[in-house]
């Protein structure tokens, strides 16, 4: 087996990468840093750049899998031009590399699609499985997400002898960067506080459940939707006191307001209030195992801390 990734220089896409070498499996990046090289033996970085249609077509060779986790980073300021990048890298990098395979007749065994649970209404009681998406007009994300998704299902009709399966990513907890990052270097400084009234669900997944997740997914040629999450949801407050807990602080500060919270990030702040409880209903049928189904045991993890309740 022999991996295709883009946007493997980001969080999960490092993880994927770390693991598929140790076990074997030769990876294969396109990038857009054209002097990007490795030394490791099994990785190799190809230059593309999908709005000016540029690939190097050796990134192809011998390759049975593309896990597709291209897309301009969404903690950015929310301003015009950046939301137009956080559509518009999904949807064209995704058209461009699906559109070269297709014409170039590449046996490809296997796409696998990043996406996010922002596929999913917010809401604070009803529980999501991968059956329950629909369109949010308030929703940003959701648009990017659904149209994101779209696009890769219309190739799966063009190119039926390929397995493709998209991955409803939700909050990544790693020490590359996202929510967790942030969240601890603040609560060091007893500078962490809730967004809100606190209540909103965060169905999160250690980083190397996730990449562990993308890797099986590759080996057996899932198809359909699959929840990237644990089975145990937690709220934002028990989310952001677990991570002060784990650095032997507390939370001092009050909840922030969302009016003012809006006023700092602007609509920046509809992933920090967005609540979304999700069940990963296609991972339990893969019977899944993670490494990091309880919450207080990944955050020690990626503080290299010792916790005895080893999932």
């Amino acid at each position: 087996m022999k991996l295709l990734i883009t946007g493997g220089t980001g969080t999960i896409g490092k993880e994927i990468i770390n693991l598929a070498l140790k076990d074997g499996v030769d990876v294969n990046v396109l990038t857009r840093d054209k002097n990007l090289n490795s030394k490791r033996k099994g990785l190799k970085y190809f230059f593309w750049n999908p709005e000016k249609e540029i690939i190097d077509y050796k990134c192809f060779d011998e390759i049975d899998t593309v896990i597709n986790l291209a897309g301009f980073n969404v903690f950015n300021y929310w301003t015009k031009k950046n939301k137009s990048k956080i559509l518009n890298s999904r949807l064209k990098s995704t058209e461009f590399i699906l559109d070269e395979i297709n014409k170039k007749k590449i046996k490809l065994k296997s796409f696998i699609s990043a996406s996010g649970i922002q596929a999913y209404k917010n809401s604070y009681s009803k529980q999501y499985t991968e059956n329950d998406s629909e369109l949010d007009e308030k929703s940003f994300l959701n648009k990017v997400v659904i149209n994101w998704e779209s696009k890769v299902l219309e190739y799966e009709k063009i190119m039926p002898f390929t397995s493709f399966s998209i991955m409803r990513v939700g909050l990544v907890l790693s020490n590359e960067g996202g929510l967790y990052k942030v969240s601890n270097n603040l609560a060091r400084f007893y500078l962490l506080s809730q967004i809100g009234n606190g209540n909103q669900w965060q169905s999160w997944i250690h980083v190397n459940d996730a990449a562990r997740a993308f890797i099986r997914c590759s080996k057996e040629y899932w198809k359909g939707t699959y929840n990237l999450v644990t089975p145990n949801p937690v709220t934002q407050k028990v989310m952001l006191e677990s991570i002060a807990k784990n650095v032997n602080r507390r939370i001092i500060i009050p909840n922030i307001p969302i009016g003012l919270a809006h006023i700092i990030l602007g609509e920046l702040i509809q992933i920090l209030n967005s609540s979304q409880k999700v069940k990963p209903l296609m991972l339990n049928q893969k019977k899944f195992n993670y490494n990091f189904s309880n919450l207080d045991q990944a955050i020690a993890n990626l503080t290299a801390r010792l916790y005895d309740n080893m999932a």
